[in-house]
């Protein structure tokens, strides 16, 4: 069974700030709001002032790196652990790459040639 575009952004959005925690520098409230960013897909986040306050805190170009380094390491010790990872990480991958979510920019950043089928 597939994933939901739903469910495919809190598999990367929960590997994100598991990694952010794992590595003892916990995401801001504003940067775990902007892994939820899309102003068209349904159950997600289109605030403006929630993209302006990140931008007090952080660049978009350094956000995006940071997010980008948290989902390769998050990915690279979970492959450590089990081959297997790399089929979820694929499917989540397929199913987002179909919508229009900020996610996908850092995703595609860390991890697109990885999992490009």
């Amino acid at each position: 069974m597939e994933l939901t575009p739903e469910e495919a952004r809190r598999f990367f959005i929960d590997r994100v700030v598991a990694e952010a925690e794992r590595q003892g520098a916990p995401l801001s409230g504003n940067e775990r709001g902007m892994l939820n960013w899309s102003e068209v897909e349904p159950g997600c986040v289109g605030d403006p002032a929630l993209a302006e306050a990140l931008a007090s805190e952080i660049s978009d170009e350094d956000y995006e790196a940071k997010i980008s380094r948290l989902l390769v390491a998050a990915y690279e010790r979970e492959l450590s652990t089990s081959a297997a990872v790399k089929d979820s990480y694929r499917e989540a991958y397929s199913v987002l790459k179909r919508g229009d979510c900020y996610l996908m920019i850092m995703i595609e950043q860390a991890l697109g040639g990885r999992l490009r089928r």
